[in-house]
């Protein structure tokens, strides 16, 4: 049987040449020069590795051996100064005051008693004018569970827009249909896609 480990390094190995997401381009475009950037559940470095070329200073956070070593292995060596890897659960991970904090479908994934204490620590890390972008679920996602407590965290729409009340909203996008995980899975996504400012 494969070792998590192995189950990891397949995974970033199917996604090593898949675009940044949209909303990490969107935030980077939204600064007039790079700065310092924390990816919050980095996995293979698909938002950290643009990052770094396009300038920016990155802390990569994933709590995952295989994810570190795998960005480690993958940036180039006149990138190597401007990162920093730290192998922490999102729950435990401490950062500095940022320009950017990016979660791509990371922070859902949080323990559900702990996501509100990881979310304030979001927003109190941003500096003024500091974005947040990435991705919180919807409340009909197959991986919510209806509410189950072993589901990922989830929210209506209306509780989504909530947790934004402290932040200036730039991009807020729903998107929800039928598909496939990365790994071949179906299931139904909900999917809030947020960039969002906070002054």
């Amino acid at each position: 049987m494969d070792t998590a480990d192995e189950r990891w390094a397949a995974y970033y190995e199917r996604l090593k040449d898949r675009p940044p997401r949209f909303t990490s381009v969107f935030a980077q475009r939204r600064f007039s020069q790079p700065g310092f950037a924390v990816d919050l559940g980095a996995g293979g470095g698909r938002d950290t590795i643009p990052l770094l070329a396009a300038g920016w200073r990155v802390l990569a956070l994933d709590q995952e051996y295989t994810s570190i070593k795998t960005i480690r292995d993958a940036v180039p060596d006149e990138l190597v100064s401007s990162l920093k890897l730290s192998q922490h659960s999102i729950e435990t991970a401490e950062w500095p005051e940022c320009d950017l904090i990016n979660s791509s479908f990371a922070l859902p994934l949080c323990e559900k008693s702990q996501f509100p204490n990881v979310w304030q620590r979001v927003i109190d890390r941003l500096r003024p004018s500091g974005r947040f972008s990435g991705q919180l679920y919807g409340n009909r996602d197959t991986w919510a569970k209806n509410g189950a407590d072993d589901g990922v965290v989830a929210f209506t729409r209306s509780d989504c827009l909530t947790q934004l009340k402290d932040l200036k909203i730039e991009m807020f996008e729903e998107e929800e249909h039928d598909g496939f995980t990365p790994r071949g899975n179906f299931k139904h996504w909900h999917i809030f896609h947020i960039v969002a400012r906070k002054d």
